[in-house]
């Protein structure tokens, strides 16, 4: 997610392929399959089938799912919009949501619905056997959800229906238990295995659907448009509804989409997107997709990533609005295709899409105001000026090792992941030589496509493709210093 940085507490602000690759012989896809229905109510009734292989090295006995929604509920404990932000979410006043988990079988035979997690996240699901490596087994989850509304992920405005992170997805196995973190405010707190979607969804007809991966086919009956949309090797699955306009162009063989309702210059933001694929498939590695879709949408922050699409805020124009284009674009890359735990290691993704950003401006000189040189030296201002304010207060720690929800606040989230994650790579860059430093980005990508990385999986990348101990350097900036700006 790009999250534009204010300054709120200082006193200056820093502005190929048509299918995807296969995954390893030795794993196979989990498979979704998504029968929805949104009603003009912004109610959504749907059907979630998950064929779930187990992939990891152990039997499992049960299941769990995270329920995102159930994070927008009244009541919720861990609620996804901060305090700070409540006003700017819910123009219309606090709005919930309302997710009902009606029914959820295993193999055809019906389970209890057990919802638990620290904030009612969780559905567990047992299996009724053991589901052995490799084995694969079907798990059917019916529910209704009442949208919220809000400017937001998950919600609806007069100008937009978000429906980012809206069904049960399958909690990541690791280290012997399922990863089953809460709808945090901070940062972007998901974290998924690639699956294949198929999904049928259904809505008024005067709205225009945009969703991750391909529209297979579409129909209209009886004021409703219903939609079969594939995607294959994605991380998950968004859709975002509205009266849109649509333009459309290419990069390489992709078809790139552009979805907008007030935007006095589509055209700059859709060659924006092209030459951020082009770009980016050129620097790392080609997008694995045959599409990839931005979205003009109400929206709390600058611009949100999902596989295949991009939502932008209606809030920003001009060269902002281009800049968040291009970092969602480059999450592509960075969380879409080469994924990681956005709980435990924000930065992993965040500081290499805002350092992504700022090699675009390298490679794309005509028609954009920003360039690698001054974005690098606001970042570096801004920094130096975040660490002396902190330091004025006796406060202190930089670290970047941190999971988001161990951060003071937004605004420290975003000055350690993406501000200091930038330089942080810039750095890397210096002392490896920049020829090095891009054949390492290549290198993590095509290594860790489809996969979930850690911190190691990058450095090790930079390491041999520079054939030198980087482990000290990156812990240098990952590590902080707590002392370094504490007052005396």
């Amino acid at each position: 997610m790009k999250k534009k940085l204010t300054a709120v507490i200082l006193s200056a602000a820093v502005g190929m392929s048509l299918v995807a690759c296969s995954p390893s012989e030795q794993k196979k896809n989990s498979k979704y399959t998504i029968e929805a229905t949104l009603a003009e109510d912004y109610t959504l009734s749907a059907t979630v089938t998950c064929k779930y292989v187990n992939n990891t090295d152990v039997p499992l006995g049960e299941l769990w799912f995270h329920l995102y929604p159930n994070a927008y509920r009244n009541g919720a404990s861990v609620a996804p919009i901060s305090d700070a932000d409540i006003s700017a979410a819910y123009p219309n006043g606090r709005s919930y949501a309302d997710m009902q988990i009606t029914a959820v079988t295993v193999g055809g035979s019906a389970r209890d619905i057990t919802i638990s997690g620290v904030d009612e996240n969780i559905l567990t699901v047992p299996l009724g056997k053991t589901l052995e490596p490799t084995d694969s087994i079907n798990v059917k989850i019916s529910y209704t959800l009442k949208l919220p509304n809000v400017s937001h992920r998950l919600g609806y405005t007069d100008k937009s229906v978000n429906l980012g992170n809206f069904y049960p997805i399958a909690c990541v196995y690791k280290d012997g238990a399922f990863v089953a973190d809460p709808y945090y405010s901070t940062g972007d707190p998901f974290f998924s295995e690639c699956a294949d979607y198929t999904v049928r969804f259904s809505a008024p007809e005067k709205w225009s659907g945009a969703f991750t991966g391909s529209v297979k086919s579409k129909s209209s009956a009886d004021g409703v448009t219903t939609y079969n949309v594939s995607a294959k090797n994605v991380r998950d699955f968004c859709a975002v509804f509205g009266e849109y306009q649509k333009m459309s162009g290419l990069a390489g063989s992709t078809i790139v989409n552009y979805y907008y309702y007030d935007d006095g210059t589509p055209e700059a933001s859709l060659n924006t997107s092209i030459d951020a694929v082009n770009t980016f498939s050129k620097l790392f590695g080609e997008y694995p997709y045959a599409e990839y879709t931005v979205v003009q949408t109400s929206f709390l922050h600058g611009g949100m990533e999902y596989p295949c699409l991009s939502m932008i805020s209606d809030k920003y124009s001009g060269d902002s609005y281009k800049d968040i284009i291009i970092h969602e674009t480059a999450h592509q890359w960075w969380y879409g295709a080469v994924g990681n735990n956005e709980v435990k290691y924000a930065w992993l993704d965040e500081a290499l899409a805002e350092y992504s950003t700022m090699m675009f401006y390298e490679v794309n000189t005509e028609g954009y105001s920003y360039t690698f040189n001054g974005k690098r030296a606001d970042a570096m201002s801004a920094y130096v000026l975040y660490c002396e304010t902190y330091k004025e207060g006796g406060m202190g720690d930089t670290s970047m090792t941190r999971a988001v929800n161990e951060y003071a606040n937004d605004t420290e989230y975003s000055y350690m992941t993406y501000v200091k994650g930038a330089l942080m790579l810039d750095d890397v860059r210096n002392s490896v030589g920049s020829s090095a430093f891009k054949a390492g980005l290549k290198r993590y990508y095509s290594t860790m496509k489809f996969e979930i990385a850690e911190p190691q999986d990058l450095v090790g990348a930079m390491e041999k493709s520079s054939k030198r101990r980087l482990s000290a350097l990156f812990d240098s900036w990952l590590k902080g210093d707590v002392k370094l700006f504490s007052k005396n």
